[in-house]
C-alpha cells in the first residue's frame, strides 16, 4: 500500500471526530482528516482501485470519490478542495489521481481533506451523503473513519 499523501503532512491541530460546534454548527465535528499540502501536489492511489466519481460542492469545492478494494472489502476514499476535477477511470497503485487544492468555502488554506468510507457502497450510494447529518450518523455507524489512523496502520 501507497500512502496517497506524505503522512508527515497530516494536521493534527484539526483530527477527525474533533467536537467543534462554532465550526461545524450542523455536524458538530470533523469528519475527515487534513493534510496539510500546497496546491498542485500529486495524491496518488493507495491501492489498485478506480476514480468512480467526481462532483463539485460548494463547502467541499472539488471532490474525487477513489474506491479500491483492501482486505475482502472495498473501500471508498473522498478526496476534497482538490484543484480540479480528476479524471474518471481506473488506476495503478502509486499513479496521480489528483492534484491537492484550496477549492471550496470550508478551507482556510491550501490542504487535502480525505474521508475513509469503511464499506464503498456507501461511496457508490452517494446519495446517502447529502448533508452533514448524514455524515455524522455513518459516522456513529461506523462507516466514515480516521482516515489518517487507517492509513497509518497499514504502511
Amino acid at each position: 500500500m501507497t500512502p496517497f499523501v506524505p503522512l508527515s503532512t497530516y494536521n493534527p491541530t484539526n483530527p477527525f471526530g474533533q467536537y467543534d460546534p462554532k465550526y461545524y454548527p450542523r455536524a458538530k465535528h470533523h469528519i475527515g482528516s487534513d493534510f496539510l499540502i500546497p496546491v498542485g501536489t500529486p495524491i496518488v492511489a493507495p491501492l489498485d482501485g478506480e476514480m468512480f466519481k467526481t462532483s463539485v460542492s460548494a463547502s467541499k469545492g472539488n471532490v474525487g470519490i477513489y474506491i479500491f478494494e483492501h482486505e475482502g472489502m472495498l473501500w471508498g476514499l473522498e478526496l476534497c478542495h482538490l484543484k480540479e476535477l480528476p479524471p474518471l477511470g481506473k488506476f495503478r497503485e502509486g499513479q496521480r489521481i489528483a492534484f491537492s487544492g484550496n477549492t471550496g468555502s470550508a478551507t482556510t488554506g491550501p490542504h487535502l481533506h480525505a474521508v475513509m468510507h469503511r464499506d464503498a457502497k456507501v461511496t457508490r450510494n452517494y446519495s446517502e451523503l447529502v448533508s452533514e447529518e448524514a455524515f455524522v450518523r455513518l459516522w456513529r455507524e461506523g462507516r466514515i473513519i480516521d482516515t489518517y489512523l487507517w492509513m497509518w496502520q497499514r504502511v
